[in-house]
């Protein structure tokens, strides 16, 4: 369904956010001891969703933060209440802003909450852990957002949808006996009477004076031998000065020296050897924050040129694929950021072409710079149409989705969006 939107001015007053209760997802911010996003910064307006121009959400929301709506009601009034106005009853009208926390209409859903701790990693990128004891494999972060860290099918699906990034972080080898022992270790025998007591020996050069001794008469990798015994010259930086020309091992039992020890691998919990080439792997990953990608590839794109002509109208500055620092002191790629001359307002506009229908994962792809950055308007562009689970969550967030496969009615529906809220050329 693809059509404008009328708005209507709201009698509501502005509600003080401060006094009013955060949902989780700004609770879990504030209590971070680590710097990250005010959610009292995040503007929010007061609309009708009666007459709805965008696909899924009015540019207005007005919530009342003592009552937290169920999912299930939010999706049943929006559906029945958006309908398709002509442009005869499109009417212009000043909404009356209130900046409040939204009362979120997605409680339960996490991958939210799990989005905004990662930002916080240096890397952005969730880490495995192994407890060898227990012989697991947990994420703590996930602790953080009240999911279990070993719960790695939900991160899973959060990769599947295209929200993260899964990536091959280490692989670890395992008895082929006990699978389910992780813990192992690498073992060297002597080839001659299979004793565990070996040692490495290096022969070292001094490329000074070439003196040259095994590191079990003279090691020059010991701090404490900075001196050559042949020169008496002080050695400075070992790498650049000592010269290793071989390496072998000997046996401290039998005094036997050998290039190459015999290597196994040693089942620590049960107690046994395993050859090397029977060893099985066991696959670990990370999952990384995916970046949002502009999709405007070219100078001349239609779109491009016709969004900047329109805001340019309206008085506003605007980048295209412009990197912007948000709150938490983090910078985010947005494709085409547009702020007001006169008073500073900020618009930022997130484009998706695809084929499919804009899903959750859309939206998770664009939820931490869109908090973080804090625009006083937040746009989604798309020829795609919208799937009805994801209206909830974009109201929830301020993010007003325009879509239409025709593009000159998705120019003409921002030119009415931004209308509402800016004189062009000085009309009003």
């Amino acid at each position: 369904m693809f059509g404008k939107f009328g708005k209507k001015k709201s009698d509501e007053k502005p509600v003080d956010a401060k006094g009013k209760q955060k949902n989780d997802l700004f609770t879990l911010l504030e209590s971070s001891p680590e710097k990250s996003i005010n959610s009292e910064d995040f503007p929010t307006k007061n609309s009708d969703d009666s007459s709805s121009k965008i696909e899924n959400t009015s540019k207005t929301n007005s919530v009342k933060p003592e009552i937290t709506p169920k999912t299930d009601d939010i999706k049943s009034e929006t559906l029945a209440k958006d309908t398709i106005k002509s442009s005869s009853e499109y009417k212009k009208t000043k909404p009356q802003k209130s900046y409040v926390i939204p009362e979120s209409s997605v409680i339960g859903d996490k991958s939210q909450l799990l989005l905004l701790e990662i930002e916080k990693l240096p890397d952005k990128t969730i880490k495995p852990v192994v407890d060898f004891n227990e012989n697991c494999l947990f994420y703590p972060i996930l602790s953080k957002i009240g999911q279990s860290p070993d719960d790695i099918e939900f991160l899973d699906d959060l990769a599947n949808n295209g929200t993260l990034n899964k990536e091959v972080f280490e692989k670890l080898i395992i008895c082929p006996l006990h699978p389910d022992a992780f813990s192992s270790s690498v073992r060297l025998y002597c080839p001659k009477c299979n004793s565990l007591n070996v040692n490495k020996l290096n022969l070292y050069e001094h490329k000074r004076c070439g003196y040259i001794t095994e590191s079990s008469e003279y090691d020059f990798s010991d701090p404490k031998n900075s001196v050559c015994p042949s020169c008496n010259k002080k050695i400075e930086d070992f790498r650049k000065e000592i010269r290793v020309p071989a390496m072998w091992h000997q046996c401290v039992d039998c005094s036997e020296k050998f290039d190459n020890a015999i290597v196994k691998l040693y089942c620590r919990q049960h107690e046994h050897d395993f050859d090397t080439n029977s060893g099985q792997f066991v696959t670990t990953y990370s999952y990384k924050l995916k970046d949002y990608e502009s999709p405007i590839t070219s100078d001349d794109d239609k779109m491009h040129d016709d969004l900047e002509k329109l805001l340019n109208e309206f008085n506003f500055s605007v980048e295209f694929k412009a990197t912007v620092k948000g709150k938490s002191g983090n910078s985010h790629k947005i494709p085409i950021f547009a702020q007001n001359k006169a008073n500073g307002d900020a618009i930022a506009i997130f484009i998706i072409r695809k084929e499919e229908k804009i899903s959750q994962a859309d939206i998770n792809s664009i939820l931490v710079p869109v908090l973080d950055v804090g625009a006083k308007s937040i746009l989604l562009l798309s020829t795609s149409s919208v799937e009805e689970d994801v209206k909830p969550i974009a109201k929830q967030y301020g993010i007003d989705i325009i879509s239409d496969p025709d593009l000159s009615k998705i120019i003409q529906y921002v030119d009415e969006f931004v209308s509402d809220d800016y004189s062009r050329n000085g009309e009003k």
